[in-house]
């Protein structure tokens, strides 16, 4: 039994600019989260109520994920460059390490297999609440 099919899609201009669209405010939202939390606002309880952006709510909520794993990994880089200066300055260097809050920039797109049908020679999928082909 297959599971899984790849498909090529042959797009529009105007299909085309949607989707960079999308995938550019996908960016722009995890960025966005990311400098929240480092900023000291909890995205820990966050929601799609709670974040403001033009997308699907299976992509803000992916936003949140994205966003939520990446303070992760920058809080455990922040705890190991405090070991790691503790442990130089005890052995008398003068050097200091910093970890750098990350920024996402190459754009990325999610599909999931929610909502869509395939209607003869093409596959209709939800954007923004429309069925769009």
């Amino acid at each position: 039994m297959q599971l899984s099919e790849t498909v090529k899609l042959y797009m529009t201009g105007e299909q085309k600019s949607l989707i960079v669209a999308t995938m550019t405010e996908y960016i722009n939202t995890v960025n966005s989260l990311v400098s929240d939390a480092a900023n000291g606002i909890s995205i820990s309880k966050y929601t799609t109520a709670d974040v403001k952006a033009n997308l699907p709510s299976a992509l803000t909520n992916q936003c949140i994920r994205d966003a939520k794993s990446i303070v992760k990994k920058y809080n455990k880089a922040c705890r190991d460059a405090d070991r790691k200066n503790d442990k130089l300055a005890k052995q008398g260097k003068n050097i200091t390490v910093t970890a750098t809050l990350p920024v996402l920039k190459k754009t990325c797109c999610y599909v999931n297999n929610q909502n869509f049908k395939i209607n003869g020679d093409y596959i209709e999928f939800p954007r923004h609440g429309k069925r769009q082909v």
